[in-house]
């Protein structure tokens, strides 16, 4: 084989190698709660056939508009689920980080000259982003900054496609404004900044601007992220997601706190040596040091970090590369690599079901108590749990109206946001706060937001009842709400047999709990309720065979950490 050809073929391997292990860290456990209001907002759309949008999902701001500067990333969900179903969501995920980060993968590729080169920054910027890869819009902002780095880098940005990606881009997500940002940093004339480059470089932007405005709300979509980012005083500023990294709570990135450190390495093209043998990627380091302050000030800003570091990084791997004469090892390098990603694929699988269950935290949301509520057509005003919010809209179609939800300062002022912060945290008054609204029910978690404190007051005040609980969620009603005549069972099925199961193990029964139980893990065996409980039942009745089995079972179709292990008694 000759040296051309080896080389080719040790680059495909890298390239799959590249895309393996992207896939690999496509698997992260979230909640995303935000992903079900998002695809019931593209079913809005299409049931008003609009994109000016006034809010009729709740009771706190009904009426009023809701400023949806994300209407094409729903409208795109809400195909994708037509088209596909709800779990197959999962596959849009992996496709969508696939395309970003491999489009990465192929501009380092180039800028470098370079794969064995391209793919040290590329792994490097997933491994970073994976905790927050979740089923959300933000994708589109991450695949979009891929594209106008790959159409930015190594090339004069031409308007023919400058224009298009904005346009689109503030119609699928918020990231659009950043995007503006990288533009200014890649159009700059870094290498001879002369005047007429200047200019021209001025007249593109302006062009991009301009094209922004492009989308239902106008320039207000434009001005929104600056009002946003400079309101120091909005208590959405406080939601977990957007705090800085060193703040305890929400999605954390362990690697971060390693990496934020790496942008010094960037003082190497300092170095005359290092100049002659490199191209300074002046482009890389600006955009390095812009998304590390925005990252070291909101951690979700943490993946284009990431991605920018890549550009900052390469070209040095690329001379590291060059003088160990590490290409003519490349297809042997490439195999190796190749076998690591495939290592980290191994305990997963391709299946959507146990893949949506777990990616988005399927196991935490009251889906039998939304069955139960369709069942007996129960509607009015539902004081409900935040995260929870869009899964109401998506099941019920605004039949129960939410206090309030995921979708924010988009619908709902300072002043409801921080009425919730006070019911949920159990805080002074809040029984009194509850009963000043028009809420009709109360839908809130068994064992979070103080949920059993909750539970046991509001039915002591006498003015509260009981509706209904499944695994992880009840239901109260205000006494004078009218009772309904004939109460129908919830939908027949895994939800309702795991509901049963923990009825059943609240009330001390372990031999009717681990048959309901069991009923709900022969449905539906990746269900992590089902597991656990079996496995705490089996552990209540010292059969640690059956512990084991269902635990080895239960890995089989998702290797969750939530899966727990502490209740398998280590041998001696």
């Amino acid at each position: 084989m000759s040296s051309t050809r080896a080389i080719s073929a040790g680059s495909l391997l890298l390239l799959l190698a590249g895309g393996l292990w992207t896939l690999s860290f496509g698997y992260t456990e979230m909640a995303g709660s935000d992903m079900w209001w998002h695809i019931a907002a593209g079913r809005e759309l299409v049931q008003t056939g609009t994109p000016w949008m006034l809010d009729d999902w709740s009771f706190s701001a009904h009426g009023h508009p809701w400023h949806n500067h994300e209407w094409l990333a729903d409208l795109l969900y809400y195909a994708w689920v037509s088209a596909f179903g709800v779990p197959s969501l999962v596959y849009w995920k992996w496709l969508l980080i696939l395309a970003t980060y491999m489009l990465l993968l192929v501009t380092l590729a180039r800028v470098t000259g370079s794969w064995l080169a391209a793919l040290p920054g590329a792994a490097l910027a997933v491994a970073l982003a994976a905790p927050f890869l979740d089923i959300r819009p933000h994708l589109y902002s991450l695949l979009c900054y891929s594209v106008l780095l790959y159409g930015g880098l190594a090339r004069q940005p031409r308007l023919y496609w400058l224009l298009p990606l904005f346009v689109l881009w503030v119609n699928l997500h918020g990231g659009f404004f950043f995007g503006l940002m990288a533009l200014g940093i890649l159009l700059f004339p870094w290498r001879a900044p002369r005047p007429a480059a200047l200019g021209a470089a001025l007249a593109v932007g302006l062009a991009c601007l301009l094209a922004t405005a492009l989308n239902p709300a106008g320039l207000k979509a434009v001005l929104y992220p600056l009002g946003y980012a400079f309101d120091g005083s909005s208590p959405y500023r406080q939601l977990s997601e957007w705090l800085s990294p060193f703040v305890a709570g929400g999605i954390r990135s362990p690697l971060f706190f390693y990496v934020m450190w790496m942008p010094l390495l960037g003082l190497a093209y300092l170095l005359p040596a290092v100049r002659r043998a490199a191209d300074v990627p002046f482009e890389g380091i600006a955009l390095t040091l812009l998304t590390l302050a925005m990252a070291l000030t909101s951690r979700r800003f943490i993946p284009l970090f990431g991605m920018s570091l890549a550009l900052l990084l390469s070209p040095l791997v690329a001379l590291l590369v060059q003088r160990l004469r590490l290409e003519r090892h490349s297809l042997a390098l490439g195999s190796v690599l190749l076998l690591c990603a495939l290592y980290r694929l191994l305990p997963y699988s391709l299946q959507a079901a146990p893949n949506f269950h777990y990616l988005t935290a399927e196991y935490s949301y009251p889906v039998d108590m939304l069955n139960f509520i369709e069942a007996n057509d129960i509607r009015g005003n539902v004081y409900a749990f935040y995260n929870w919010g869009g899964y109401v809209h998506w099941r019920t179609d605004g039949a129960l109206r939410v206090f309030i939800d995921g979708r924010a300062d988009t619908v709902y002022d300072a002043a409801t946001y921080r009425h919730y912060v006070t019911v949920l945290g159990s805080g002074p008054g809040w029984v009194r706060e509850l009963e000043a609204t028009d809420a009709d029910y109360l839908l809130w978690p068994l064992r979070r937001g103080h949920g059993q404190e909750k539970l046991a007051e509001l039915l002591a005040t006498g003015r509260w009842q009981p509706v209904y609980a499944d695994a992880v969620s009840f239901l109260l009603a205000r006494a004078e709400q009218p009772q309904a005549g004939e109460v129908r069972p919830s939908q027949a099925g895994p939800w309702q047999e795991l509901a049963a199961a923990h009825g059943r193990y609240r009330e001390g029964d372990v031999t009717g709990a681990l048959e309901h139980a069991r009923a709900a893990h022969s449905a539906m065996p990746w269900h992590q309720g089902a597991c656990n409980l079996l496995m705490e039942g089996y552990a209540q009745q010292a059969d640690e065979a059956r512990m084991r089995q269902v635990y080895t079972e239960c890995r089989h179709y998702f290797p969750s950490r939530y899966i727990r292990a502490a209740h398998i008694p280590q041998r001696p």
